[in-house]
């Protein structure tokens, strides 16, 4: 699952709170161990000096007891007054702790003679541990500090970069409408004017092929009624087999061109703006309509046509299926040479089977596209456009597939069910 951008800033944010207040408590508790690892030496090395020089006359064991610190001047070979726990170290400086007591040990040979001092540190490692507690307690603190800062930064940066998103996202559901511009003068006001304007573009280019659309739809009506009106004239003057058969021909190319007419301009219409417009019908008819008007050329190429119907097929926009079929059917007629064109039905398919050459992988989403025609070169390639602009006109779903190459196979998914 991807992050949005804010979540990404909130996460950096706190990344370098958490980065930053460690390092911060990192170097205290170093500068803490130093205080007492060097400065605390240095002044235990200075006693014991100090003690050593007062000291040097004494010729039998002593033990001087001070405030915090304790000197033993001991023969190497008998230290009984140097408590056990403070015998057998080595020359040189080191840490004793007990049950609940901590010391600091100095320790210096000189001939015959042990020279140790010791140091009561117990306080100051109650006071070392409670800084600690206090450093982690701060670090923590901090912690959820920037965690509530972080947030509330990220939603302070990012809100006209949200508020934009938002006001983008409710242009689809607001054909026409525009951006409100209120926004600062940096780069989410730059990309809102950007945007602004390209919206306006898209507006009007909308606009213009919707007026096209209308205006051509219309302009054709006025011919189209002429030629329809000539054509049922010639046939009641009685004319012979021959004109009648051309009669029908032209009556035929008539209602195409009516349906395509009819579908261009629902396509420059927006599909919510179709309803109560597009007369919907059920889809196994519509199939066998399409069916019936491309057997005569199947079967003058050899063809079979079949069509299988699985339970209850649905309704759907007649202009839209009429222009879908005939273009999937006009091409595997046209690029099968052999066998049979299969269409199958179900309440959530469409699929047109045929037996022909197929389509290299390759090439299967090139031919997808306007001008690109697989089998024909001279061809104008638009069938397989024309469909694809309907199901995304519609929210459809196509499908395009050659098995091995033997057939093409289109399938046309009304919805993922």
């Amino acid at each position: 699952m991807s992050m949005t951008i804010k979540s990404r800033l909130q996460l950096a944010l706190n990344l370098v709170i958490v980065a930053i207040s460690s390092l911060a408590a990192l170097g205290m508790v170093l500068l803490i161990f130093w205080f007492e690892d060097t400065l605390f030496y240095n002044h235990l090395q200075s006693d014991l000096t100090d003690q050593i020089h007062n000291h040097q006359d004494v010729t039998t064991p002593l033990v001087l007891p001070m405030t915090d610190t304790t000197y033993y001047k001991l023969p190497r070979s008998d230290q009984q007054l140097l408590p056990e726990m403070f015998r057998g170290y080595p020359q040189g400086g080191h840490e004793v702790l007990s049950a609940n007591k901590a010391y600091n040990l100095l320790v210096r040979h000189d001939g015959a003679w042990v020279h140790v001092l010791v140091q009561d540190q117990s306080e100051f490692e109650r006071y070392e541990l409670l800084v600690f507690i206090g450093v982690g307690f701060g670090v923590l603190l901090v912690w959820g500090l920037g965690f509530v800062l972080s947030r509330r930064l990220s939603r302070q940066i990012l809100q006209p970069v949200s508020r934009l998103a938002a006001e983008v996202g409710r242009l689809p559901q607001q054909p026409g409408s525009r951006l409100e511009m209120n926004y600062p003068s940096d780069e989410t006001g730059q990309l809102a004017r950007s945007f602004d304007h390209y919206v306006l573009r898209v507006n009007e280019l909308l606009l213009r092929e919707q007026q096209f659309s209308a205006n051509a739809s219309h302009e054709l009506r006025t011919p189209m009624m002429v030629i329809r009106g000539a054509v049922d004239m010639l046939k009641e003057g009685d004319p012979s087999a021959a004109e009648l058969r051309q009669l029908q021909r032209i009556d035929g190319a008539l209602l195409q061109m009516q349906q395509q007419t009819e579908l261009f301009l629902q396509l420059s219409r927006t599909p919510d703006s179709l309803s109560g417009k597009n007369d919907e019908q059920p889809l196994a008819d519509i199939v066998a309509r399409q069916l019936a008007h491309w057997q005569p050329l199947a079967d003058a190429r050899g063809l079979t046509l079949k069509l299988e119907v699985k339970g209850e097929a649905g309704q759907r926009p007649a202009t839209m299926m009429v222009a879908v079929l005939n273009n999937l059917l006009r091409n595997a007629v046209q690029h099968t040479l052999q066998g049979e064109i299969r269409v199958q039905l179900d309440a959530h398919t469409l699929r047109v089977r045929d037996t022909g050459s197929g389509i290299a992988m390759d090439a299967q989403q090139q031919v997808r596209k306007r001008g690109v025609s697989a089998a024909n070169p001279a061809g104008f390639g638009l069938g397989l456009a024309i469909v694809e602009r309907i199901c995304e006109h519609q929210g459809w779903r196509l499908a395009l597939s050659s098995p091995d190459g033997r057939g093409t196979q289109v399938t046309v998914y009304f919805d993922e069910a």
